[in-house]
């Protein structure tokens, strides 16, 4: 059983991300404060500070939060019984995890609009997380090894992917408004299908 003080601080710490991520999209990162968090959040202004230590703090939090729910999505072994375009489905969805609610969509929103004012910021903060492409690179090359992938540059080939995915599906729902799912399935399956055919192995692909 998880102690109750164990339990209060971790709903206090919710409280106060999820307090600042109101104030963050509503003000931008600059003009809210510590104290507009505290009062949206429901907690004293030295409860944030206890829990976080600084606004700074506050948002990397924010970053990590949301980059290790779609990072935890990604964990997908190779699978040599499933087919290809089964897996990379996979990956897809859990790229479009960062889109694929309006709550998901502002803290995306908010984000790229703070790094694309400071873009030096950006590459540090990024730096601190794997690239988005490491779990398909790990992923690709069990299917390399398998025959199920051909090409002569597995990294190149995992950057073409999410490439594909995201100029495709994840930038233009980040800036039109939200994520159209009865648009996404078919395009979806196109990227996979492309993709399959440059570097999948004929006779091991699978219509979708």
């Amino acid at each position: 059983m998880i102690p109750f003080k164990s339990r209060d601080k971790s709903k206090k710490r919710a409280a106060i991300l999820n307090g600042a991520i109101d104030v963050f999209i509503n003000m931008g990162y600059e003009l809210a404060s510590m104290d507009k968090i505290a009062e949206t959040a429901g907690v004293s202004k030295r409860t944030v500070y206890n829990h976080f230590g600084s606004k700074e703090n506050l948002f990397q939090a924010i970053v990590n939060d949301f980059l290790a729910q779609r990072q935890s999505l990604k964990t997908i072994t190779y699978d040599p019984e499933k087919s290809l375009e089964e897996q990379l489905i996979a990956f897809a969805n859990a790229e479009i995890f960062l889109i694929d609610s309006p709550r998901r969509v502002q803290i995306s929103k908010f984000l790229t609009m703070v790094f694309l004012k400071d873009t030096a910021y950006a590459k540090a903060t990024v730096a601190k997380y794997p690239p988005v492409y490491d779990m398909l690179l790990a992923w690709l090359k069990e299917a390399e090894k398998d025959g199920k992938i051909i090409t002569d540059n597995l990294l190149l080939t995992a950057r073409v992917f999410y490439a594909l995915v995201e100029g495709a599906i994840t930038y233009p729902a980040l800036f039109s408004g939200g994520i159209n799912k009865s648009a996404v399935e078919p395009m979806l399956e196109e990227i996979i299908a492309t993709f399959v055919a440059k570097y999948g192995n004929d006779k091991n692909t699978v219509e979708i």
